[in-house]
Parts: C-alpha cells; sequence; structure tokens
C-alpha cells in the first residue's frame, strides 16, 4: 500500500523552528522545493493497493536518497542522520 506524508505539520517539526537552517544551503534550498520535486502521487504505480501494509511515503524515501547521495553517506548513516541531524530533518 502507498503510504503519504501527513500534510497536517506538528508544532515540533523541524520546519517550525526558525532559523536553523540556511535557507540558502543545499538543506535548505531542498526543503523549499521538496514538495515540488517529490509526490507520493508520482510512484503510486509502483504499489498495490490492497495489498500489504502502509509503505514509508516515496516522497520520504526520493529525499532521503538524494541527502545520502549528496552527503555520500552508506544507508546505516542516512538512518541515523534522518533520526538525529536536524538539516536531514528540515
Amino acid at each position: 500500500m502507498l503510504g503519504r506524508r501527513d500534510p497536517q505539520q506538528s508544532l515540533f517539526s523541524a520546519a517550525n523552528l526558525p532559523n536553523r537552517v540556511p535557507a540558502d544551503s543545499f538543506y535548505g534550498r531542498m526543503a523549499a522545493v521538496s514538495g515540488v520535486l517529490f509526490k507520493d502521487d508520482d510512484l503510486k504505480e509502483m504499489y498495490n493497493p490492497g495489498n500489504g501494509r502502509p509503505s514509508l511515503p516515496p516522497s520520504l524515501m526520493s529525499g532521503v536518497l538524494l541527502l545520502q547521495f549528496h552527503d555520500d553517506v552508506s544507508d546505516e548513516e542516512a538512518v541515523q542522520r534522518l533520526m538525529f541531524d536536524l538539516r536531514w530533518l528540515y
């Protein structure tokens, strides 16, 4: 099943922390255009709607893949950065 991002932001999400990630950095620019670049519906043909549990949103996974390539890190390091690095959360 296709997982989707929740459009409702949390008060504590990284996007609501002002001036933590510079807007002119790679991470700030990517956050600004990620909604345009990565859409869940673009990859919906790859998922069977009646089989299994919801996946992680493809828009999230596409963004993580791009960050992983930019920072040249392994899968395990990407998971760690996604949990603890504010730039990746942004």
